[in-house]
């Protein structure tokens, strides 16, 4: 009598634990499939964080492109003229010669008009949205940073405090930062009265296809 109460008991367990191992590797399986909705921001965080423990400074940050300069209204105005409309974004948007290339200036809201906090740059796509074209033939920055260039071309202009993010085959991006407390040697948030400025290269096969700098929303 008590052996058979020994089997049943142990056929019992055995099927329980074959339920439970069941329910969790469909759990498992179930979490596995749902996206992480703030997975590239995570990333990024931690990558920061990560430079951060290095103490590395940027210390020659772009402050302008094709002679508009961060936080200076009176040179994007020479450039891009005093009768853009901006956007439900707070962004004005351009296009190089023959449409190639796209500038994004981003104004902040609260600022004056053509005070740019936010520079990006980018090829354009196939379509035509009317953006006004500028007389310029490629958008470069005072460092020389442009489209086409190679992950070293970049490096040997702007350092190598910068931190790799969502690296995969064929795809990079190189992220720098600037922070309160620490600053770079041209003072770039003292002098602006920023707490952060950030530049960030997206390269694709090797090949700088968009990027984009300034400074964050305070």
């Amino acid at each position: 009598m008590n052996n058979i109460l020994i089997i049943i008991l142990t056929l019992t367990l055995l099927t329980n634990c074959n339920k439970l191992q069941k329910q969790t590797t469909g759990e498992n399986e179930r979490t596995a499939l749902i996206p992480e909705p703030d997975k590239v921001e995570r990333l990024k965080y931690e990558a920061i964080e990560k430079l951060k423990q290095t103490n590395c400074i940027f210390s020659e940050p772009d402050k302008s492109i094709s002679g508009i300069i961060l936080r200076n209204s009176e040179s994007a105005t020479k450039i891009v003229g005093s009768e853009n409309i901006i956007d439900k974004l707070d962004r004005y948007r351009f296009y190089s010669k023959l449409e190639s290339e796209t500038l994004t200036l981003t104004q902040h809201a609260g600022d004056s008009k053509n005070q740019i906090s936010i520079i990006k740059v980018e090829k354009s796509n196939k379509a035509s949205y009317g953006f006004k074209e500028l007389n310029i033939d490629a958008f470069q920055t005072e460092k020389g940073i442009k489209l086409g260039l190679t992950k070293k071309q970049i490096i040997e202009k702007l350092g190598n405090c910068y931190t790799p993010i969502d690296s995969t085959k064929g795809y990079i991006e190189l992220y720098y930062v600037v922070e309160q407390p620490k600053d770079s040697k041209s003072k770039i948030l003292e002098n602006n009265n920023m707490p952060k400025y950030f530049a960030s290269y997206k390269l694709w096969n090797d090949r700088l296809e968009k990027f984009e700098f300034g400074f964050e929303y305070p």
